[in-house]
């Protein structure tokens, strides 16, 4: 076969979409410049481009990552929260690149179900499972290296928590650091003659919040932009804000200080992952020489709300959580428009085409997303009219959520208890405003609630009839586990 371009994919895990300097709606300091420093992700637009409107099938990691690796959405999977099903696709990115004579690895966090799952990779691991177990080759590789002095829960932060500190490891210790290593492992030994498919996914910026002291110090001291709160908040939300949140909240009014900790070590830990880029695109070009020759996809699998409406952790319709970086830089051999910023809806499940179609790989009929390389090529071509993403109860009947996204609104709705939204994120991409709640815009959200039903009208829980939503009881999530 002619051989394609070598493909590097990077996953980050709850990297929201403006946590990238490129990224036009990242937050800035008081001279304009971007808040969050990551050079290098910024130089892949330089060689390539950036998605300002990539957001998640389901914003949660299960999932999102099942969509991502099968390019179908989680309602054909039959994965529409956190639970999941069994990883079983007639078709996955990796296989099909494996199918075709890729050398393909993934070296990092996985959430294959179960463990052991390679979703159609020659192999994986080393891995990280990075929540609470011990059992990963991180964890493993930590305790060893330290003696049994310490092993990942030694610095008393929690998987999923707003507080944060520095690492308790050194930086040569730190799962960011190692996860780079066990890339360089595999540039180091893998097979010359076949082109590869490397996966590398950091666990990080996901909690622990614990980037090494030389990222923490980068961010603790700054003026660190203060969380957005939208006018409906209090309404909403305002009954169930606890007065002592415990450290796992999904929802807390903390104060300024927590708050600037938290956005000091998360933006920290992302930046970390951009220093440890340069070491890795470093040894691609010098020692291997395929930087050049390699075509480079970053994303992660949903965002952070990060106190944004008092809300933390992620599984919301909101833009902190939904929104997630993606862009690409390409091979010197593919000669598409570089230096993009396209605004245009895209998502997880159009990684896999994306990829494919690149390699010039036949794109399996299961896959339901679409290459945007077609918008690469024309930023105004036509495109899908709206994106459509979901949530089924994960933890409380609350987590629910239905949402679409076109060129200027998005749409969220909860089956469960009916609370409804519809953002002008033409004009307000921090939400501020919910126009659901206005009188003055009835008549467009009766528009969006109809296209809600006419996309629902076949789902088999009843949120529809075709032509008005209905609310339904959790037993409509067959098979799930109740909250």
């Amino acid at each position: 076969m002619d051989t394609g371009p070598n493909i590097l994919l990077v996953m980050a895990d709850q990297h929201r979409g403006d946590a990238v300097g490129a990224d036009p709606h990242c937050p800035t300091d008081t001279h304009g410049y971007p808040f969050v420093h990551t050079p290098q992700l910024n130089n892949l637009v330089e060689r390539g481009a950036l998605f300002s409107r990539a957001y998640v099938p389901a914003p949660i990691c299960v999932p999102a990552r099942q969509s991502l690796w099968s390019g179908q959405t989680p309602a054909t999977i039959g994965s529409t929260n956190w639970y999941g099903h069994p990883w079983e696709f007639e078709h996955t990115l990796a296989g099909e690149l494996t199918d075709a004579g890729y050398q393909t690895h993934l070296v990092g966090k996985t959430h294959s179900q179960p463990r052991g799952n390679h979703v159609g990779f020659e192999r994986m691991g080393p891995t990280h499972v990075g929540a609470s177990l011990r059992d990963d080759d991180y964890a493993e590789w930590l305790h060893n290296k330290s003696g049994g002095q310490y092993d990942k829960h030694t610095g008393g932060l929690e998987s999923n928590t707003w507080t944060a500190r520095p690492s308790h490891v050194p930086e040569h210790e730190h799962p960011t650091t190692w996860t780079t290593s066990q890339a360089l492992n595999f540039l180091e030994n893998r097979d010359e003659d076949r082109p590869f498919f490397l996966t590398v996914s950091y666990q990080r910026p996901h909690p622990p919040f614990d980037p090494p002291s030389a990222f923490w110090e980068m961010y603790i001291d700054r003026d660190l932009p203060e969380p957005v709160v939208g006018e409906w908040v209090e309404e909403m939300f305002g009954d169930e804000i606890p007065t002592y949140p415990p450290t796992d909240a999904w929802i807390a009014d903390l104060s300024p200080h927590e708050i600037d900790r938290a956005r000091a070590a998360y933006y920290g830990l992302i930046t970390q992952i951009d220093f440890q880029l340069t070491r890795l695109f470093e040894s691609m070009w010098r020692e291997h020489g395929v930087l050049d020759d390699t075509l480079i996809l970053y994303t992660s699998d949903h965002g952070e709300m990060l106190g944004d409406h008092h809300l933390w952790r992620k599984g919301f319709p909101f833009e902190g959580s939904t929104r997630v970086p993606l862009l690409l830089q390409f091979p010197t051999s593919m000669d598409y428009p570089t230096e993009q910023i396209i605004d245009r809806p895209v998502g997880l499940e159009d990684v896999m085409p994306t990829i494919l179609a690149a390699a010039g790989i036949d794109i399996p009929e299961t896959v339901e997303g679409r290459s945007v390389l077609s918008l690469i090529e024309d930023p105004t071509a036509d495109w899908r009219p709206y994106y459509h993403g979901e949530l089924g109860p994960s933890w409380t009947p609350k987590d629910a959520t239905q949402y679409l996204i076109d060129e200027q609104y998005k749409y969220a709705w909860n089956p469960y208890n009916g609370d409804e939204f519809l953002f002008d994120i033409g004009s307000d991409r921090q939400e501020r405003c919910n126009l659901a709640e206005s009188s003055d815009h009835t008549e467009i959200v009766s528009t969006y609630r109809s296209k809600m039903a006419r996309h629902l009208a076949h789902r088999p829980e009843g949120f529809s009839d075709g032509e008005s939503l209905h609310q339904v009881g959790l037993d409509a999530w067959e098979g799930m586990e109740t909250p």
